[in-house]
């Protein structure tokens, strides 16, 4: 760059050829984006802006529902829970990188250059300065009064997504175990295999945990003919089965993990029931249900079969309503 005003660089997003385990093997698809975080970064920006194929980030995904509306702008929170449940726009460690940093973070469509696009905008600390970290506390405010005063004006969840190509694993203690030695058995022995968990419901003696990976980890066309295709997670399920654990598994294939993700869902008195009754009365059967700490995420599994409609029948009921 070296300062020069006149001079506009050009600069490639790729990396190189890295053999594995390298930047693809690390970092995955968007390094690209993760590229420009750093430059922008490095140059102090203004605002970094990346260009994609679609006109920024919607309620829903615009090609399976067609009332998905564009937004204006979403939070850093809102936007990592959407990517990492489903929404492909950008890439999580590129967030990560500029957010930081205070810088925003505009998506926009090379297809339609004059639209706004999405931004995402950096969130204020208790001290007001922008990208800083939350103060670290034990006890948390949670009146009516608080919950009520959050949000002004109408309220609605600021997007819903899916995420397909999930199996659920089911684990059944049979032994009278402590419920943290119990859990810390079974993700210790998913981690040995290297199994990542994106969503967990759990109890004593029994943990539900959401698998995802692109690649088929199980194959067969009914529940008798099944069989696991992963030498990872048939390992797995082989040590919570066969060693001290002593674990009854059970697998259900052709899942979906469907979010709704939004900051404004704290304040939302009921918002819960009324996501899990839209999907029941539409006759979608709920797995399982997860609902993070940071109380902008509400997650349920679904039959994946189930995807687009579950999409839509939210879509239309959560959506379009104005408290």
């Amino acid at each position: 760059v070296g300062g020069d005003e006149k001079c506009v660089p050009v600069i490639t997003g790729y990396f190189g050829r890295v053999p594995p385990p390298g930047l693809l093997d690390q970092i995955g698809r968007g390094y690209t984006d993760l590229c420009a975080a750093l430059i922008s970064v490095g140059l102090r920006a203004r605002e970094l802006q990346i260009w994609k194929e679609v006109d920024g980030i919607f309620t829903a995904d615009p090609r399976k529902v067609p009332t998905a509306r564009l937004l204006s702008s979403v939070t850093p929170s809102e936007a990592a829970e959407l990517t990492f449940y489903g929404s492909e726009v950008i890439h999580p460690f590129t967030m990560d990188q500029v957010i930081r940093a205070g810088i925003p973070v505009r998506i926009k469509n090379v297809m339609n250059p004059r639209n706004a696009g999405t931004v995402i905008l950096p969130e204020r600390d208790e001290s007001g300065e922008l990208g800083g970290k939350k103060r670290p506390g034990v006890f948390r405010n949670r009146s009516v009064s608080n919950l009520i005063g959050e949000a002004k004006g109408p309220k609605r969840p600021t997007a819903v997504t899916i995420k397909p190509n999930i199996t659920v694993l089911n684990v059944h203690s049979k032994k009278r175990t402590r419920a943290h030695g119990f859990l810390m058995s079974i993700f210790s022995t998913l981690d040995r295999h290297g199994l990542s968990v994106d969503l967990i419901s759990s109890s004593e003696v029994h943990v539900s945990m959401a698998l995802h990976s692109e690649y088929a980890l199980l194959s067969g066309s009914g529940p008798d003919e099944l069989s696991i295709e992963s030498e990872s997670l048939q390992n797995a399920v082989n040590d919570l089965t066969q060693t001290g654990l002593g674990c009854d598994v059970d697998l259900v294939p052709s899942m979906a993990i469907i979010s709704l993700v939004g900051r404004q869902l704290r304040s939302m008195v009921g918002i819960s029931g009324r996501f899990f009754s839209t999907l029941g009365e539409n006759g979608i059967n709920i797995e399982m249900i997860s609902q993070g700490a940071s109380e902008i995420n509400i997650s349920c599994v679904i039959e994946e079969r189930e995807a687009n409609r579950a999409l839509n029948v939210v879509h239309t009921n959560l959506f379009t309503f104005l408290e």
